[in-house]
């Protein structure tokens, strides 16, 4: 039989071997004092990971707060003029993150030899120390399987095809067994030892990390030290009680309605505005002259050239938009509106949209939306 072929084979009866185990089928050799010491194995070997994976995360988290902080020197800069005094700490910043920078160089270096090597090698005990648990458990359940076959070949009795098979059944147990006994001791021995000189290893790490980590932080803490002396004469509490200057939300032009002017809610559509109705003689005059009820009496005197615009066809709505203002339409062709209302919005060009409003009675009302009036979802 081909190598591929053993492989297969014996793939197999190891797979059945582990299903008759578990319905009870067959014996399982097992050792409770071996499986408490590897499972304290994969703790301690996970917290070590932890550790290594933390101590790499905390260089990317100082190093990234470099960057951020010549970041934040870099805007405090450009807020000033070179002259001012709040220049030279904007400028500072941006130099001490660089210095930082090269600190943390340092304080890499200097951490490889005792901490950052040691650990990596450590770990790589308890990664082979793993890989040995693996290695036993195939071991198991192979002698398990032959240590079976041994025995179902036994209870046959003395048949010519049993006694064949029998012998090297039992060599092959023989040399399972072995091969388990010499590696389930060899790890009784070394898990318990692996597991308690974590204790001892670990305050190498504690250490080296303590000093390091102090030496680091002095020289980060120099660096700011010129740092107050430069601010010294800025209140920073006063930054609580510092008011706004621009015109209040309340008195500012931009709260204003110009819409809800009672000249927009004449007939006239504001679409309308630059049609033909108006002459020459309509501009010549003094806009802010309130007009003479002869020259704007619409209802008396309808311009024969005009009609009101009909309202948008309805099309499916292509957006949403949210309305910033109260909005009242001068006709039906204009859609009204409140401040916060949702609108569906069925064709967005130009300074007028088109959309509609659903209500909650199941009414629905279309028409133009002025464009500056809303903000498109």
């Amino acid at each position: 039989m081909s190598s591929t072929g053993n492989k297969i084979s014996t793939g197999f009866a190891r797979t059945k071997q582990k299903i008759f185990t578990k319905t009870g089928h067959s014996e399982e050799t097992i050792d409770v004092q071996y499986h408490y010491e590897k499972e304290r194995l994969f703790s301690n070997e996970e917290r070590f990971k932890n550790i290594q994976k933390n101590s790499e995360k905390l260089t990317k988290l100082i190093k990234e707060l470099n960057k951020i902080t010549v970041d934040i020197g870099q805007d405090a800069c450009d807020l000033y003029e070179t002259q001012d005094p709040l220049w030279t700490p904007g400028n500072k910043l941006r130099d001490i993150a660089n210095d930082n920078d090269k600190h943390l160089l340092d304080y890499n270096e200097n951490i490889s030899e005792p901490y950052t090597k040691p650990l990596n090698n450590y770990i790589s005990q308890y990664k082979e120390a793993r890989k040995r648990t693996e290695q036993l458990t195939t071991r198991k359940v192979d002698m398990d399987r032959y240590k079976n076959e041994v025995g179902k070949l036994r209870e046959k009795g003395a048949g010519s095809s049993s006694k064949a098979k029998l012998e090297p059944t039992e060599e092959k147990y023989r040399i399972c067994k072995e091969g388990y006994d010499s590696l389930h001791e060899e790890l009784l021995n070394d898990l318990p030892k692996l597991n308690e000189d974590k204790d001892i290893f670990i305050q190498y790490l504690v250490a080296t990390l303590v000093k390091q980590q102090t030496d680091f932080y002095k020289k980060i803490a120099y660096e700011w030290s010129p740092m107050p002396g430069l601010t010294a004469h800025v209140d920073e509490y006063s930054g609580r009680d510092h008011q706004p200057v621009i015109t209040s939300v309340e008195r500012s032009a931009a709260s204003i309605n110009l819409r809800s002017d009672p000249v927009f809610k004449g007939n006239a559509s504001i679409k309308q505005k630059q049609s033909a109705e108006y002459s020459s003689s309509n501009v010549e005059k003094d806009i802010h002259q309130p007009p003479s009820s002869s020259s704007l009496n619409l209802e008396k005197t309808p311009n024969p050239y005009y009609s009101p615009p009909s309202a948008p066809p309805m099309h499916h709505a292509t957006s949403s938009a949210t309305a910033l203002y109260d909005f009242t339409g001068v006709d039906s062709s204009e859609l009204s509106f409140r401040s916060g209302d949702v609108i569906s919005i069925t064709k967005a060009e130009g300074e007028w949209f088109e959309g509609f409003i659903s209500y909650p009675d199941g009414t629905t009302v279309q028409g133009f939306v002025p464009a500056n009036y809303v903000r498109l979802n």
